[in-house]
């Protein structure tokens, strides 16, 4: 599973870090009251086939139908078994060919008495009719009035375990068998599951056909899918196996844009990983109100906002990420499945990072570091820190997929690149599939086997990396000594470090760059990298060099995953904004050069704004420049603006501009301003450099911004990223009355990201400048508490946030009931959290409100006092009184 959206996901972190209330390196802090260590459930009877025959009724959004499944028995004298089943009609329960079986509900399960007692190894098959109108697992699409030309689709989605809301089943990833699908649909429609179509029944009579598909690889419950619609396919395929992606009607060439590299990748990680594709076939099928992307075993099912318009796919990463994160997937997680969801990194850390992998083969080793740096800064922006796997969690299972699950995981993945070499590592993955091949792992498989092929102990490896929560503090200073020619590097690891948590010990390198010789001209160098342990709280190595060096970097590469403080003088820093060859070196030397900010320094910043050749390079520039806030940086970036074309490096560009803001700087706020203004009146290629722009022009907080942010609100556009952007930029604006208009999007009739968007531009608006008891705040709460009711859930969950920034104690009802009732699991926590915010702020108000009322009452005794005090002094001073 992916989000399809990193910046999304990067914004609900931060809306909840400044929620967290305890030290975030509890790994318990991850945790919530209530949650409990989960554990694989047993299974006394092994799930061998499963065979569904269903018929859907998409008007009355119902399901019905029989599903067999075949058991080995694993107990001895086994005489019942459970399946998962919640909220299914259940109409008979038998043997096949058989009897009648008594059966039994307790909300979540389905307890059958079987025939006789089982003994091990004896099989048997249960046959279940039943019908069910799910609320979760399989959704049923319909216009609406947000948008009366969406259209009618049924799809499941059954991660973590939800699929047992549509069909009985052993719905827990730590089992697995092959699967048949028959379903009846409307003649008009496809249905698309796992494996192969075998073949297609038509009854012209009722104008149904019913689709008949088989997958003979075992995989588990949750893999199953099935999706109803109208859908153009396209048609492609790699080695002889069919590569299809389905689309709306009129979407195929967008579909091309965003999937068009599916063959490629096929072919790349059945080299890289040493097992070819595993299936016979591979499909995605895009799907409206979809969110995220589910690698559904051959058959990807992704979010209609995935699906990039000819414009977004000037600039849109995530399309691409996503078609390579699942297809990983079909590997790590389908052919190999966690055991159980506190494992979950098996699945989603490798395919964040094999993701990653295809990106460098794809478009070069800068792009590939880039997103890597994009990993880390999304793990370090999670508000708690806890071990990797970790078992204590809601039951739901969705608390785990977060940002250790997947960008952690991937970074700790590099470093078993880096810590055993390219050719070890590979081979590493390699035998781990072809060893755990169809089976269920946990993380010590991949210990085991990384151990077996490599000869390394990887014990230390896996437990500082793994199993304990944090990363290491880095703080390194940087000494020469011209007399000795000796370079000195001191590192200190500035975490907490005890008994408990002990320093983190790892290679590293450390790089120097020289002049080839003493009277070499310039430019002429060469590069000395040194492999140094890490083992100690703080530690001093030594390095002879034959001359000074121009520069030297710690871990070049960014293999470790860290944080990074490096004082270095700013000679040494110029020269590596401009001659490092490493992407993370130039950045590196930005922002250390920001900090300084001289003017040597600026200058050499205005320069590589204009000369690096990676876009992504120049965004961060310009973001180290927009934070020097000075008329000689807010120059440089107009002037870069004028003639950047990469729409990546012109987006980075105008958020910059935001930083010059009105009324500490009105005159360089005025200028800023006025050239944003003009980009969102002349627009833009990209969909995403108007949507910055517009958040930037907010930001500055000129007096004209806001009638032209409201002229604004008329562009729809891919996502509603340009309204999303103007939404934002309006809260940006301190101004209370920003609140009417941002409620008045939460209103149905809107289009449901502009919602979501809008919802949450509340919550910043409460953040970052508290809206007083006023009617701007009744209206953002009346918006807001009705958004906890809308249709669809990343509203409801936006709605959630907001209203914990604004600690609003009225919406505590709703959000427990949510948390106690809805099955989305991924909303039960932000429910979860948002009202453990919200009473931990009122206890805060409460506590203040008592300090206050406690220091009234000391200053009223203080006062009587005072008054006894003077009385008896002024009969002290008349004698005879």
């Amino acid at each position: 599973m992916r989000y399809c959206d990193r910046s999304l996901r990067a914004q609900e972190r931060q809306e909840f870090s400044r929620m967290q209330m305890r030290d975030g390196t509890d790994p318990y802090h991850f945790a919530l009251p209530g949650d409990t260590a989960q554990y694989a459930p047993d299974r006394p009877a092994d799930v061998a086939h499963v065979a569904l025959d269903l018929a859907l009724d998409l008007e009355e959004q119902r399901v019905s139908g029989t599903v067999t499944t075949t058991f080995r028995a694993l107990f001895d004298d086994l005489r019942s078994v459970q399946l998962s089943a919640s909220e299914l009609e259940i109409e008979r329960v038998g043997l096949v060919n058989g009897p009648a079986l008594r059966a039994s509900q307790d909300g979540r399960k389905l307890t059958i008495e079987l025939d006789r007692a089982y003994q091990h190894g004896e099989t048997f098959a249960i046959e279940i009719s039943y019908a069910a109108r799910p609320r979760i697992g399989l959704e049923f699409v319909q216009p609406g009035p947000d948008d009366p030309t969406r259209p009618v689709q049924a799809w499941t989605q059954g991660q973590p375990e939800t699929n047992h809301f549509w069909f009985p089943c052993h719905d827990s990833p730590n089992d697995r068998a092959t699967t048949a699908l028959s379903v009846t649909v409307p003649g008009q429609y496809f249905a698309l599951s796992n494996g192969r179509l075998d073949h297609i029944d038509e009854d012209v009579n009722n104008g149904t056909k019913t689709y008949h598909w088989r997958h003979d690889v075992p995989h588990p419950a949750y893999l199953v899918t099935l999706v109803v619609g109208e859908f153009a396919a396209v048609q492609e395929s790699w080695d002889g196996i069919p590569v299809t992606y389905y689309v709306r009607p009129g979407r195929e060439a967008d579909a091309r844009a965003m999937m068009g590299k599916t063959p490629d990748m096929l072919a790349f990680y059945s080299r890289q990983f040493g097992v070819r594709y595993p299936y016979e076939k591979y499909a995605q099928i895009v799907c409206e109100l979809f969110t995220g992307a589910m690698e559904n075993t051959s058959a990807t099912t992704h979010s209609f906002t995935l699906l990039p318009d000819a414009r977004a796919a000037l600039d849109a990463t995530a399309p691409k990420q996503v078609v390579a994160h699942e297809l990983v997937h079909q590997w790590f997680g389908d052919l190999l499945t966690c055991r159980d969801w506190a494992h979950i990194w098996l699945n989603e850390s490798f395919a964040t990072y094999f993701e990653a992998a295809y990106t460098q083969h794809d478009d070069g080793e800068d792009e590939f570091r880039y997103e890597l740096r994009d990993n880390l800064q999304g793990y370090l922006e999670e508000p708690y820190k806890r071990p990797i796997v970790y078992n204590v969690y809601h039951s739901s299972g969705n608390d785990v997929f977060d940002g250790h699950a997947y960008e952690k995981g991937s970074l700790v993945l590099h470093m078993l690149r880096f810590v055993l070499g390219e050719a070890a590592f590979w081979r590493a993955i390699q035998h781990y599939i072809q060893s755990n091949r169809g089976r269920e792992v946990i993380t010590a498989d991949l210990e085991r086997a990384i151990e077996e092929s490599s000869g390394r102990s990887m014990g230390r490896f896996f437990e500082q990396w793994v199993y304990r929560a944090g990363h290491p503090e880095f703080e390194v200073t940087f000494n020469w000594d011209s007399e000795h020619k000796l370079a000195s590097l001191t590192v200190r690891q500035k975490q907490e470090i005890d008994e408990h948590h002990p320093c983190f010990v790892t290679p590293v390198d450390i790089a120097f760059t020289l002049p080839v010789a003493d009277d070499a001209p310039e430019g002429e160098t060469t590069i000395s990298t040194f492999r140094v342990q890490i083992d100690e709280a703080q530690q001093r190595f030594y390095f002879p060099l034959p001359r000074k060096p121009l520069a030297v970097r710690f871990d070049p590469g960014g293999w470790i995953l860290k944080t990074l403080t490096f004082e270095r003088p700013a000679e040494m820093l110029r020269y590596q904004l401009v001659h490092d060859p490493d992407v993370l070196g130039r950045i590196e030397a930005a922002e250390e050069l920001g900090k300084l900010g001289d003017a040597k320094s600026a200058e050499a910043l205005t320069e590589a704004l204009r000369s690096d050749a990676f876009w992504g390079v120049r965004a961060e520039i310009a973001a180290t420049l927009g934070k020097l806030r000075t008329g000689a940086a807010l120059t440089a970036l107009l002037a870069a603006l004028e003639q950047e074309r990469d729409p990546k490096a012109r987006r980075g560009i105008v958020a910059a501009l935001g930083s010059f803001r009105a009324p500490e700087q009105p005159e360089l706020a005025e200028r800023a301003a006025s050239a944003l203004a003009a980009l969102l009146r002349q627009g833009d290629p990209s969909y995403f450099v108007e949507g910055a722009a517009a958040t930037a022009l907010g930001k500055t907080r000129t007096s004209g911004a806001f009638a032209q942010l409201v002229a604004a609100l008329d562009r729809p556009s891919w996502n509603e990223i340009i309204r999303a952007g103007v939404f934002q930029g309006l809260a940006a604006l301190g101004d209370p009355a920003v609140a009417g208009v941002l409620a008045g999007w939460l209103d149905r009739s809107k289009p449901i990201q502009a919602r979501a968007a809008a919802a949450g531009a509340l919550g910043t608006l409460a953040k970052d400048h508290r809206l007083d008891n006023g009617e701007p705040r009744q209206q953002a709460v009346n918006a807001l508490l009705g958004g906890l009711d809308d249709p669809w859930t990343p509203v409801r969950a936006s709605a959630a946030r907001s209203l914990a920034a604004l600690r609003e104690t009225s919406a505590l009802g709703a959000l427990d009931q949510i948390a106690a009732s809805d099955l989305d699991g991924r909303l039960v926590r932000t429910a979860r959290l948002a009202a453990k915010t919200i009473r931990e702020g009122k206890a805060a108000g409460d506590e203040v409100r008592q300090l206050r009322s406690d220091f009234d009452a000391m200053k009223e005794e203080n006062r009587k006092l005072r008054e006894r005090l003077e009385a008896l002094e002024a009969r002290l001073e008349k004698p005879g009184q």
